[in-house]
């Protein structure tokens, strides 16, 4: 307890009492003298009593004063059952707990406060989900744990521990409880969480249908129907696309008039399901997809059918530019049955400038030799793809390759790998640096003779061939010599046998010394190791033979072997690293590493590709069961590139990128019936090739895209606007015109929001028919949109979301589903209740002030102590 005071200056009226009592001795009144020491000393408390007063005290009591909300929700996911629970629960927390104050607030859209918890059940509800509810009424269609909160914030008594508690499922279908839990922790609310029963237990219901955007005319699509169940049960789901006009009077939700795209029978798991399909949508347009859903015993079903809007554009158009005509129609028929419109053209009919280009969403340049090609034809190709944002897929082929390659073209600059020279160099000095420590003992070291032996076959006679090999020490097994000894040179590479530690840094020493003094305009190393070595300057080492321009390539043997050292050695060195796990595929290693030393870059060896790098465009093919491919050019991906596909040993087989606004893909073996072969008659044929050109392709090029969400009773609709170049467009004045399920038409202005995006909000209404939405310009063309609203958000019964009540009582110290004892439990605080004191002060002063009045009125008093006469 404590006692303050407001004001200070009331004490200068103290200044009139000694005044007072001077005053008195001056006074011809008449009073007798006891009389008038009385008067006196009354008018003198009078003046204490005033300045008290006018000082404004105030006595601060502490104790435990206890103000209540309790916070209902009554919307219609909540099982009526527990409503009636916690009424009756309510009212025994407040008997026990004897607040001071208790409030009660029932809540779904809105809040609704009431003084008696028995007034609840009287309070008017609906769950229409059309047109406007009176006031006053509590609509239960939708949760808004905020609003109920924030207004709960406001009705706690004053001075007092206020306690809030929450009856709820905590599925909060709009708001943002969190941003009033922030209010109610700085006030100093705990909160409390209880709970609510869900109602129609085992419900199952649609949550969305998701397709890939933007989607084009007989493109195939893996659309998933979103299904929530509450229990393990088997369904049916349905997809159908419904063939009347958007927004139909006839159309009815659900009903059998639509084509039925695919059904499938699953069992669904508790919890979100995502359901597949792949479909194809034949019409551009808008369409409507429908997803409906089948469960026995389905306790609620207004939430079964769920439809989706989606614009559907033109056919995608390609040109395919093949070098030789007569192998054209694989991949021409291919691409076609997956529902590309594609055109073939041999070279001479590329365009040489971009203009034509605009009118296709790909390119597929196919074994066209660089020689067939202007370098107008070139430009222009560089230009579609990277000022205007055309897709190009650049396939292999014998005939692309050779002497009449695409290095140092403009055509290579745009493409995610690099040629070389193809030629085979006369000069060439070759050193082979075999790891033959222990760890290489039996099969290991068997192969990598052999491919020493290979790699020696391949080289002419003028080269020159080298091998070092290396355990704990360099043995120099081979000195470096022509090529053309290979009688004598098999026979020292047979004699090699395993043993001992490994030591890689003495080894490339070794190398080093062999190769310094060649005069061979090629110097390169192939260097094979299996296990880990010591430490030391290996980046020194490698970049004194740099300067000397000898190029290093490693070759990573077997899951032990040191590849972190051996990928910094390849690339400080320039070459090429690899990783062997499987040792049976060194020999193809050496034969591909020593091709590209002697720079013959077509690889004519069967082998099956592989997945370097996960990509969607890949999603639904199964390369491991795929026949292999016959041969591959030999290439290397640039820095940026992205190598999804890779050989046996390495080689990027299909390599991506951007380039500027487009992008660029390259598949490095052919698409026909050489390399290819084999793959003509494998189901994934025309999938991987369609979905890798659909991949690579422009996408709506018009640089304005329309989108619209729907956010509780609301509609979000956002236009995003850029230019050819990609530069926002910014000024527009577009208009909105909406058509409502009803019928009914507006138009509304559009206003901009962002560099280059302008949107709005309109309100939505529930219904089995969409709102149409049309955005026009002047300046731009016009855009189409539906959205469906066909139930409320809370027609979808997720189970109680204990997470979220649990978080919002950590948050302000309250807790989980508690005692009636919890609630009201002091917790060590208590409330400081302020008692002003000036009324009972100034009470006290006009007491005494009227007993002085009465006194004074009343001599006959007085006179029993006035002193007696002689006389008498």
């Amino acid at each position: 307890m404590k006692l303050t005071v407001s004001h200070y200056w009331p004490l200068l009226l103290l200044v009139a009492v000694p005044f007072l009592w001077r005053m008195r001795r001056r006074s011809e009144t008449g009073l007798s003298p006891p009389h008038s020491k009385v008067s006196t000393l009354a008018r003198s408390v009078v003046i204490l009593f005033l300045t008290l007063a006018l000082m404004q005290p105030v006595w601060h009591r502490s104790g435990h004063w206890v103000s209540v909300v309790y916070v209902l929700d009554v919307s219609w996911s909540v099982a009526p059952e527990f409503i009636d629970e916690a009424l009756d629960w309510m009212s025994a927390a407040t008997q026990k707990g004897s607040p001071s104050q208790a409030r009660y607030v029932a809540f779904a859209t809105d809040p609704h406060l009431v003084d008696e918890v028995t007034l609840i059940p009287s309070l008017p509800v609906t769950s229409t989900v059309s047109g406007r509810a009176p006031s006053g009424v509590l609509v239960q269609t939708e949760t808004n744990i905020e609003s109920a909160l924030r207004q709960s914030l406001q009705d706690f008594a004053p001075h007092t521990l206020k306690r809030l508690v929450l009856l709820s499922d905590g599925n909060q279908t709009t708001g943002d409880v969190m941003n009033a839990v922030l209010r109610a922790k700085r006030a100093g609310v705990r909160i409390f969480t209880i709970p609510a029963e869900v109602r129609a237990e085992g419900d199952g219901w649609i949550k969305a249908i998701e397709l890939p955007q933007p989607v084009m005319a007989e493109e195939p699509l893996h659309a998933e129907v979103i299904v929530f169940s509450r229990r393990a049960t088997p369904a049916i789901v349905e997809l159908r696309r419904y063939s009347g006009a958007v927004g139909s009077p006839s159309r009815e939700t659900g009903s059998e008039t639509g084509t039925l795209l695919a059904r499938r029978t699953v069992d669904l798991a508790p919890g979100t399901n995502r359901i597949g399909f792949d479909v194809q949508l034949p019409d551009d347009g808008l369409a409507v997809l429908e997803g409906s859903l089948d469960i026995d015993d389905d306790p609620f079903r207004q939430n079964d059918d769920l439809s989706r809007a989606v614009t559907v554009s033109r056919r995608a158009k390609v040109l395919y530019v093949e070098g030789r005509s007569e192998t054209a129609r694989y991949l021409r028929d291919a691409l076609s049955q997956s529902g590309l419109d594609v055109k073939v053209s041999s070279p001479t009919g590329l365009p040489s400038n971009p203009g034509p280009l605009d009118d296709y969403d790909a390119v597929i340049l196919s074994d066209v030799p660089a020689r067939d090609l202007s370098q107008d034809q070139m430009l222009a190709l560089t230009a579609y793809v990277g000022d205007r944002g055309g897709g190009l897929l650049f396939a292999g082929g014998e005939t692309s390759y050779g002497s009449s390659g695409y290095s140092n073209t403009p055509l290579e600059e745009i493409l995610p790998v690099q040629f070389r020279v193809q030629e085979k160099r006369r000069d060439l000095a070759l050193v082979i640096t075999l790891d033959k420590s222990y760890s290489m003992v039996g099969r290991k070291i068997d192969l990598a003779k052999e491919a020493a032996k290979a790699a020696l076959d391949l080289l002419e006679d003028t080269h020159q061939f080298g091998l070092i090999t290396f355990n704990w020490d360099p043995y120099v097994t081979v000195p470096l010599q022509p090529a053309k000894n290979r009688l004598e040179i098999r026979k020292e590479i047979g004699k090699i046998q395993a043993s001992a530690q490994t030591n890689i840094f003495g080894a490339l020493q070794s190398s080093f010394r062999q190769l310094a003094d060649s005069d061979a305009k090629v110097k390169h190393i192939i260097l094979l190791s299996d296990g880990k070595t010591y430490p030391d300057d290996y980046e020194g080492l490698v970049a004194r033979m740099r300067e000397a321009e000898i190029t290093i390539s490693t070759v990573a043997a077997g899951v032990g072997a040191d590849r972190e050292l051996l990928e910094r050695i390849a690339k400080w060195g320039h070459g090429r690293s690899y990783v062997a796990v499987d040792a049976d595929r060194v020999p193809q290693i050496f034969i591909e590493e020593t091709l590209i030393a002697v720079q013959t870059t077509l690889v004519e060896e069967p082998f099956r590709p592989r997945i370097k790098r996960r990509a969607e465009l890949l999603a639904g093919i199964d390369f491991s069961s795929a026949p292999p491919l016959l041969g591959y050019a030999s290439t290397q991906p640039k820095d940026t590139a992205e190598v999804l596909l890779e050989s046996e040993t390495g080689a990027p087989i299909l390599a991506r990128w951007q380039y500027g606004l487009g992008k660029v893909a390259a598949f490095t073996s052919d698409v026909k019936n050489r390399w290819a072969v084999e793959w003509l008659d494998w189901p994934g044929y025309g999938k991987f090739w369609s979905q890798l050109v659909r991949e690579t392709m422009r996408r709506d090029d018009s640089g304005f895209h329309l989108r619209a969400r729907r956010v509780g009773r609301r509609a979000r609709i956002e236009l995003s606007a850029v230019d050819d170049r990609g530069h926002n467009v910014n000024g527009l004045e577009p208009r909105l015109r909406v058509v409502t399920p009803s019928g009914e038409q507006s138009e509304q202005s559009f206003p901009q929001i962002a560099p280059g995006v302008y949107g709005t909000e309109i309100a939505l209404t529930v219904s089995e028919l969409p709102h149409l939405l049309e955005v026009t310009s002047p300046d731009m063309p016009s855009r189409s949109e539906a959205l469906f609203y066909e139930h409320p958000d809370e027609y979808r019964l997720y189970p109680t979301n204990v997470e979220l009540l649990k978080t919002i009582s950590k948050e302000t110290g309250g807790k989980f589903d508690p005692e009636i004892d919890d609630i009201f439990a002091d917790r060590g605080e208590t409330v400081s209740r302020p008692t002003a004191l000036w009324p009972l002060l100034a009470g006290l002063g006009l007491a005494i002030y009227l007993f002085d009045i009465a006194l004074r009125r009343a001599p006959w008093f007085w006179k029993r102590f006035e002193p007696r006469s002689n006389d008498s």
